[in-house]
């Protein structure tokens, strides 16, 4: 789902909001992963290709008739696979690209970063830390839990403000508001699929590259029988 404020006119207070909210975030992920961005080429390639596949992710949408957008968000993958902090920088990246490719309003970068970047990001890392402290450690309960479950609780939140955030643009109409978050909480679970497929083939076949994800503590060596 792309953002409609980012080619309307948003409201100040929310434009302020939304640089208020990233700029301190984006300082912070620099600071967490300054010294170690990216521990190895494969991460490097892998980082760089889902910044480019997301913004053009984020360019296939439908508007409905009362100008409110649906499309895929693919923020939740992109912070289970790289982590909080180089979520948030790789979405702002993807979110620079799409903003040049569509020529839509930087003054809303703000607002679009906070929601297709930020609210993604933290709240995948911190549903991700509440199943590793609460659920079993094993690599089932890992790809399921985090790739179907995470991904369709943050992007079913995400889809949610943005619709109410879209709502409050000049040039988008209100009404109807309840269904199209109806029909984003549907859309949600389909992505919340593929995302769950995805997730669970990096883990199998690539774990190197999921910079979340530990082999010693989902799945530890067997103890030897004696």
């Amino acid at each position: 789902m792309t953002m409609n404020l980012l080619q309307d006119t948003a409201p100040l207070a929310l434009v302020i909001l939304g640089w208020l909210v990233v700029i301190p975030c984006a300082a912070w992920s620099v600071i967490a992963v300054r010294g170690q961005f990216l521990p190895s080429p494969l991460a490097q390639h892998a980082w760089l290709g889902a910044v480019v596949a997301t913004a053009f992710l984020w360019q296939m949408h439908v508007r409905s008739p009362v100008g409110l957008d649906f499309g895929l968000l693919g923020g939740a993958l992109f912070a289970l696979v790289f982590g909080q902090a180089r979520a948030i920088l790789g979405l702002l990246a993807a979110l620079c690209l799409h903003t040049v490719m569509s020529e839509a309003s930087w003054l809303n970068f703000g607002i679009g970063g906070t929601l297709l970047a930020v609210v993604p990001a933290c709240a995948a890392s911190a549903l991700q830390r509440l199943i590793e402290r609460w659920l079993p450690r094993n690599i089932f309960v890992f790809i399921i839990g985090n790739g179907l479950f995470v991904t369709m609780a943050v992007t079913a939140l995400a889809s949610a403000l943005m619709l109410s955030a879209a709502a409050t643009g000049t040039h988008a109409v209100p009404r109807q508001l309840d269904e199209h978050i109806a029909y984003a909480l549907l859309l949600a679970w389909g992505e919340a699929l593929a995302s769950g497929m995805i997730f669970s083939a990096l883990v199998v076949f690539v774990p190197q590259a999921v910079l979340t994800y530990r082999q010693d503590t989902y799945l530890p060596p067997r103890r030897p029988s004696v």
